[in-house]
């Protein structure tokens, strides 16, 4: 049983972009130490805004 909900729960973190934050914090850590990270919120704005811009560069 839980190997199940492990799974589920990696699952929806996958999906809801959960995991995104955790491994780009992980990363941060190891790159740029000496300063904080992005909070979550200014993160997903920071990916929103990058996804956009992809977006319409690649539009038209």
């Amino acid at each position: 049983m839980r190997k199940v909900l492990r799974a589920v729960r990696w699952y929806v973190r996958e999906m809801t972009g959960e995991a995104a934050y955790d491994r780009y914090v992980a990363a941060h850590a190891t790159r740029h130490g000496d300063h904080p990270p992005l909070t979550r919120a200014q993160w997903w704005r920071a990916r929103d805004d990058a996804r956009e811009r992809v977006a319409h560069e690649s539009c038209c």
